[in-house]
């Protein structure tokens, strides 16, 4: 007998219009195609069409934002109207409003335009300002309050002559010591360390020696000599130098002295007669000066 092979289990068509399971979603129209093929390709054809159209579309953009911005900025709201200025003395309104970007002629600026801040580091940077402040009001005012450094003499160094403040910082230079008749010459690469001890100086000096100083001249930064307008030094002690002052001005020494050709009178020992220094050439009248001298102390 020959062995029965087994028939293979008969297979039935599929019904119309379905597949086998193993062949769903297979072409490139169906949802699994759409996924990984045409929605790719529509996301890139977007970016190329954006891509293109960028620059216009951006730049038509920032034009309606700009023109927003400033309209706002703009707003009459927000307008600075007036300009109040105190302290000033040296400088005018329009040298303020020239250091603060402010144009002559200007009758508007807006507050949001406006940087306070950079306008008063700005006036601090001009010589003449010590203090300042800038605000802008609610109504529309700017106030702008300085101080300015107010000249306490001229200071001669080797760069030139300088105006300086009471703290011997410097102003401004000036062309010589005729500049500011009303202030005292200091002479001397310190002399600016001692303005204030100058002052008093000058202040406390008798009536009739006051006009004839011409200088003070700063010696070894803790001492002072007085030039007065005839070319005479006088050497100051540098302590109470202005008894020594009182004390030439009291025994009129210079009327006495002028015959002779003194350059000199050191008033450094106020106990003792003054040493005269003589010009070259004039060791002749040393013998009459002294007489004069012995004279007066007498």
């Amino acid at each position: 007998m020959r062995p029965v092979e087994p028939k293979p289990p008969a297979t039935r068509d599929p019904a119309p219009g379905t597949r086998a399971p193993g062949k769903r979603g297979r072409g490139i129209l169906s949802r699994r195609g759409l996924l990984r093929f045409w929605l790719p390709a529509a996301l890139i054809g977007i970016a190329c069409v954006v891509a293109y159209h960028w620059q216009s579309v951006s730049g038509g953009t920032r034009t309606q934002v700009d023109a927003l911005r400033t309209a706002v900025i703009d707003h009459p709201e927000f307008a600075v109207t007036d300009l109040e200025i105190g302290g000033h003395i040296q400088l005018s309104v329009h040298d303020i409003g020239r250091i603060i970007g402010i144009a002559p002629g200007t009758t508007a600026i807006s507050s949001l335009r406006f940087d306070a801040r950079r306008a008063r580091m700005a006036l601090l940077d001009n010589p003449w300002i010590e203090r300042a402040s800038v605000s802008i009001d609610p109504s529309g005012v700017m106030k702008i309050v300085i101080d300015e450094r107010i000249p306490a003499a001229i200071w001669r160094n080797d760069d030139g002559f300088f105006l300086i403040d009471d703290t011997g910082h410097r102003i401004v230079p000036v062309p010589g010591a005729d500049a500011r008749l009303d202030l005292p010459l200091l002479i001397g690469p310190n002399a600016n360390t001692a303005v204030q001890e100058a002052q008093a100086l000058v202040r406390g000096a008798p009536v009739d020696v006051l006009p004839r100083i011409s200088a003070l001249v700063r010696r070894g930064g803790r001492r002072w000599d007085v030039i007065t307008d005839g070319g005479l030094i006088l050497k100051l002690p540098a302590e109470n130098p202005l008894d020594a002052l009182r004390l030439f001005a009291d025994l009129r020494l210079e009327e006495e002295l002028a015959p002779f050709a003194v350059t000199g009178v050191d008033l450094r020992l106020p106990d003792d007669p003054p040493v005269i220094r003589l010009e070259e050439g004039a060791s002749a009248m040393r013998d009459e000066l002294l007489e004069t001298l012995r004279t007066t102390y007498r």
